[in-house]
This record gives C-alpha cells, structure tokens and sequence, in this order.
C-alpha cells in the first residue's frame, strides 16, 4: 500500500526553512491525522509558491499520536535521496531569497524589545516589525508578513483577534501565542494559535515554536 501527500508551502521562506531544519537532513515532519503504519511508501508533493510541484519518494519512519506532549500529531518521513530532484530548486529559490518578516505583537515595550531580542537572536535575517495594540497590529498584518508573536496576556482581547486576524488572511500567517495561564492558551488554541508557549517563554521554547511556525505547511492533503 502506497500513502500519497500533497504538502503545500505558504511562501518559499516557509519551504527554505523546512528544508534547512529537515529536508536536508532527509526527512520531513507531515502534520497529519491519518494513521499510517511505520514501513509504508510515500510519495509526497511539494507544492512550492513559484517553483511548482516536486515530487519526492519515502517511507513513514516514525509517528506521533495525538497524546504525545512532543508536539502535533503526525508522522515523520524518511527519504532515500532528495538532491536530484530538489538542487535546482534550492539554488533558484536562494538566489532569490528576500529575506523574512515578523510581526510582534506586545502591550509592553521591555516584553517587545525582548522578544525582538530574541527572534533576531534565532532568525539572524529576519525584518522585525512590532505593533503595542490591536489597531496597529491589523494594518501590518498582511500577507507580507512570515509569522506573528502575540502577547496575549497583556491585552487577551487584542491579542485573540489579533490570532483570528493572522488566521484569516487569504495565506494564512503562522501565529504564536505568549500566555502565562493555561485558561489564556486555550483561548488562543481555539483562535487559532499555531504554536503555544509560556510567558514569558524560555528561550529553546520560543526557539522550536518560531522554527516550527515558519517551517509549517498552509495545507497538507
């Protein structure tokens, strides 16, 4: 039995992230529900925003289920070789990399320096952009922007419309939600916060939520 996926990138920084953390190790992470045994062929579909489609041939190495604490459900591929079919890929979209954005979104100007701070110390290359209240935050949040970092627990109201805002985007932008309660997390899950973490959060989990948010798919088939 053969499992096909048809994985979709939001823009080619979301897909050269990906490949830095993982496809060039040899493997990828697909968000999925779908419950496939470890052993199965893949053939996965890498929709790529002004590359196309290229297509890649694996198995499922390992799987998540829906109660591990390690992150969402899904499985973890393995493929045999990518570079034939990714090289050119790889070099166009490098040489036409313009760079990432990121919009913080925090009523506290020491919590806004920090997280800049912060991102900046994790995605060297990224334009920071920060926005102290909801009616900022909605002008700058278009679809220019990579990725947005709310506080949510100095301004709950503010920073879960500012979730739906990102959310509803026609390409809908990666959001991380900062809340120190995990009353304040539900509501952001059900916002539709893409990642989760304290707050403040420590630095190696703000880390994994920015490179997993940029790194994220827009859809999976």
């Amino acid at each position: 039995m053969h499992y096909a996926v048809a994985v979709q990138f939001r823009s080619a920084s979301s897909f050269l992230i990906a490949y830095s953390v993982n496809l060039s190790r040899g493997g990828l992470f697909v968000e999925t529900h779908h419950d496939v045994p470890v052993g199965t062929p893949l053939e996965l579909s890498l929709e790529i925003p002004g590359s196309g489609t290229v297509a890649l041939s694996g198995q499922v190495a390992w799987r998540r289920g829906p109660e591990s604490p390690d992150g969402p459900t899904g499985l973890g591929v393995e493929f045999a070789d990518i570079s034939a079919p990714l090289s050119a890929v790889i070099d166009r979209l490098v040489s036409d990399y313009q760079g990432l954005q990121v919009l913080i979104f925090a009523l506290d100007g020491k919590d806004r320096n920090s997280l800049t701070r912060m991102v900046k110390t994790i995605v060297s290359s990224a334009e920071i952009v920060v926005a102290a209240d909801i009616r900022v935050a909605e002008t700058l949040l278009t679809d220019d922007v990579d990725l947005v970092v709310i506080d949510v627990d100095g301004d709950p109201e503010g920073g879960l419309a500012a979730i739906r805002i990102a959310k509803a985007l026609g390409a809908p932008v990666p959001a991380i939600a900062l809340a120190s309660t995990k009353r304040l997390r539900d509501h952001a899950r059900a916002a539709g916060a893409d990642e989760l973490t304290g707050n403040p959060p420590a630095f190696e989990e703000l880390q994994v939520a920015v490179v997993r948010g940029l790194s994220r798919p827009i859809a999976v088939r």
